[in-house]
């Protein structure tokens, strides 16, 4: 009698045990589920991402000071077009003020850019957008040593002398 009890004790364990087993087995891959199905900024990409497509500056943050451009206000007085960037082939261009301008640039495998000398046409501007003047956001641009991807907008971080700053870009559709 002993005996078929030990039994029946035992077989009660291990099917506890199994069933313990299976639910440990399933939550584990619910769990590996949902933290690899995050948003696509949350994906590792690679600079062709970037690459191939018109980029609007959209703000530039130093510090506590941040100069945020009003797109639609620009579009209303001709200058949408103002302080863009595309990079394809190992080249970037774009539009600042007033002027076109281009150069090379080489991305790294770690989030990494550098930026070549930059030329641009020599038109004079009476303009500064939202007060940013054209040789400021060149400058910026010769200082951008880092990138990054997240909600939507490239993010291109300046490492000047000063406190660091951001350009912030979102694509131009």
């Amino acid at each position: 009698m002993r005996d078929k009890n030990v039994k029946i004790k035992c077989s009660e364990f291990m099917a506890r045990t199994l069933k313990l087993f299976f639910l440990l087995i399933v939550l584990a891959i619910v769990f590996s589920g949902c933290l690899s199905a995050g948003p696509a900024q949350d994906m590792e990409l690679s600079f062709s991402h970037i690459e191939d497509k018109e980029w609007l500056l959209m703000e530039v943050r130093r510090g506590s000071e941040s100069i945020v451009m009003d797109r639609e206000q620009l579009e209303a007085v001709n200058l949408g077009g103002v302080y863009t960037i595309r990079f394809e082939n190992g080249r970037f261009s774009g539009v600042g003020a007033s002027n076109r301008y281009f150069g090379p640039y080489t991305p790294g495998n770690d989030g990494s850019i550098s930026i070549g000398d930059i030329a641009s046409t020599m038109m004079f501007s009476f303009i500064q957008p939202e007060g940013l003047a054209e040789a400021e956001y060149f400058s910026l641009l010769s200082e951008v040593s880092r990138w990054d991807f997240r909600d939507e907008k490239l993010e291109l971080f300046a490492n000047n002398s000063g406190p660091g700053a951001v350009l912030i870009f979102a694509l131009n559709q």
